[in-house]
This record gives structure tokens, C-alpha cells and sequence, in this order.
């Protein structure tokens, strides 16, 4: 039991009936069950024993109630407008927007649940623009999506029998202690139009991403030759690239840039996780059959800077340039 309880609507009613009968605190507090300064405090704090007024009382009691609790940080201006820019603007995650804020010893500090429960509860106060519309629940970053499984009696991919296989790669390069191996891939847009070639740095994540107009061998070569020219040539370790004939012109690569490049068992993507990953928010800004010839150089450019400062929980809430360039940024 209890050793305290709040007093009640019906408590009340039985203290005014008390004091209407001259009844004392004592023979009060008995009939209620608590203690006779209880009573006495009540009565004090609400008019005394001839203004006492038990719905007046109950009023009081609930509005301090209110007063007592801690203001919601969504309740914030500041932070609530910086949760809506790094959720619609940055794609940030609301764990990522939380552990930032932590890394940065920011004086805002929100947990992750309290993003989503702010998003349930009311849009992050953004009004919906109509009846049954989720709003801002619609730019969080989609997870769960399902593989399309390749391989099939037909299989046309690229058969490189003669190529290193993933598992003689370095060990520097399994367990991320390097930085320079790289993971490679293309996303595809349209079918039949343009396409980004893709590199991902296995220990930072950094992204490098360049488009062609074209997926094939010849144009994905000197895209990751392009690409790869950004980069000191220490950071140039190892290529581990997709089974995909775009990349056929790997002994190129070899003999170019001097540096072994690996394959991943057929069926395996899961074995270049990392460029694996990266391609999938990648398709947060360019969904499948997106046209990519329609966009501009610059906006490329921007969603690859906005991957490459996007904090990771894997990094500890740096992000993948800081990782990188060994600087750290102020990202908020």
C-alpha cells in the first residue's frame, strides 16, 4: 500500500460535508483515511474552513499538477524546427538526429523515442494537409525493404573466373582497420538512360559517386578511374566491385591504379555490405526507375555531400568525412 495518495474529487466532497458539520481534522482525516495534516493543508491552501470549495479545490489540485510537470523538449521551437530540417532536409534518422546531438555535447538533448512519439502525437506540429495523411512519418527512411533475389537459369551476369576472390582480400580490408579498400557498385535509374557509379571506403563509409551516361564497361572504367583521381593514392588499396559486366574491364583497373580487385561470390551481395548499404540510401533520394538524366550535376553532388556528413551509429555519431579527413565538423 501506498504510504501517500493524492486526494480525490470524492475526498474533497467529504471534507466540505465535514467542515459544513463543524466535524474536526481529525474525525475528517479518519473517515478519508490519511492524516489529520493532510486535512489541515487542504483546507489552508483553499479558502480555509468557511471558503472552502471542494470543485474549486480539485481545479487547484489539477492545474498544479500541470505546473509541475516537465515542459515537453518538443515544446522547444529551437529543437522542434532542427528535428523537421535534419528529418525532410538531411534524411537523417531520429536515432541518428539523437546521437548526434550526443557526439556534439549539443545542449539539446532528445532521445529517439521521444522524436517518434512527437511524430505520432502530432506531426512534430506540422499540420497535415489532409484527413488521413501521415505527414512527416512519410520522410523518415524506409527500412525492411525485400531483396529481389538474382540468379536464375538465365543468368547473364558477368562470369569472372579468372578474377581474385573476395575471400583473398587483405585482412586490413575485413576488418576495417584500413582505410583505401573499396567497395564498388552502379545504381541504375531509367532503363536504357543515364546511371551512378558508386565507391564506398569499407573502414569510413565515405561515398564518391559519379554518373554515366551509360552502364557499360567502357564508361564505368573511367568513372572509377575519375573518381579514385580524388583521392591520395595511399587511401588506394583495394577495389571489390559488383559481378556486374560493367565492371569487365577490371584487368584495366589492375594494371591503371596498381592495386589487386576482388569479386564477391556469385549471389552474395551481402559479402559488399558496406557498398551494399550505401546504395540503399542512395534509392531514399532516387527511387528505382528515377530518370537520371533529368538531374543536374549539382544535385548529385549535394546528396553525396549530404550521405558523407549524415551521422552513423557505426561510426560512433561521427560521420563518414569526418571519419575520413580525421577532422571533426560541426554539423549542427
Amino acid at each position: 500500500m501506498s504510504l501517500y495518495n493524492h486526494l480525490t474529487l470524492k475526498d474533497r466532497e467529504i471534507i466540505l460535508v465535514g467542515l459544513k458539520l463543524k466535524q474536526s481534522y481529525q474525525e475528517i482525516s479518519t473517515e478519508i483515511g490519511c492524516s489529520k495534516a493532510t486535512i489541515s493543508r487542504e483546507v489552508q491552501r483553499n479558502g480555509g474552513r468557511e471558503n472552502y470549495s471542494a470543485v474549486q479545490a480539485q481545479k487547484a489540485y489539477q492545474q498544479r499538477r500541470i505546473n509541475s510537470r516537465r515542459p515537453r523538449i518538443l515544446s522547444d521551437p529551437g529543437i522542434r524546427e532542427f528535428v523537421i530540417k535534419c528529418i525532410i532536409n538531411y534524411h537523417w534518422s531520429p536515432e541518428q538526429i539523437s546521437g548526434r546531438l550526443s557526439h556534439e555535447n549539443s545542449k539539446w538533448v532528445i532521445s529517439y523515442n521521444t522524436i517518434y512519439r512527437g511524430i505520432e502525437r502530432d506531426n512534430l506540429g506540422v499540420p497535415l494537409k489532409s484527413h488521413g495523411a501521415r505527414g512527416i512519418a512519410r520522410k523518415l527512411r524506409h527500412r525492411g525493404k525485400t531483396r529481389k533475389v538474382k540468379g536464375t537459369i538465365n543468368e547473364r551476369r558477368g562470369r569472372f573466373n579468372d578474377a581474385a576472390s573476395i575471400h583473398d582480400r587483405p585482412l586490413s580490408a575485413e576488418n576495417r582497420s584500413r582505410f583505401g579498400h573499396w567497395e564498388g557498385d552502379t545504381v541504375r535509374g531509367k532503363t536504357g538512360h543515364s546511371a551512378l557509379v558508386t565507391l564506398v571506403d569499407r573502414k569510413s563509409r565515405f561515398l564518391l559517386s559519379q554518373r554515366v551516361s551509360k552502364v557499360n564497361s567502357r564508361l564505368v572504367y573511367q568513372a572509377i578511374l575519375n573518381l579514385l583521381a580524388e583521392v591520395t593514392p595511399k587511401r588506394i588499396k583495394t577495389l571489390t566491385p559488383d559481378r556486374g559486366t560493367e565492371f569487365a574491364k577490371y584487368h584495366e583497373l589492375i594494371n591503371e591504379l596498381d592495386i589487386p580487385v576482388y569479386f564477391p561470390d556469385p549471389h552474395s551481395p551481402q559479402q559488399r555490405g558496406t557498398n551494399e548499404n550505401t546504395n540503399g540510401l542512395i534509392r531514399e533520394y532516387f527511387p528505382r526507375n528515377t530518370d537520371l538524366d533529368e538531374l543536374s550535376d549539382i544535385v548529385i553532388a549535394k546528396f553525396v555531400q549530404d550521405l558523407n556528413n549524415r551521422p552513423r551509429k557505426v561510426l560512433g555519431w561521427k560521420s563518414p568525412a569526418e571519419v575520413f579527413f580525421g577532422q571533426s565538423l560541426h554539423l549542427i
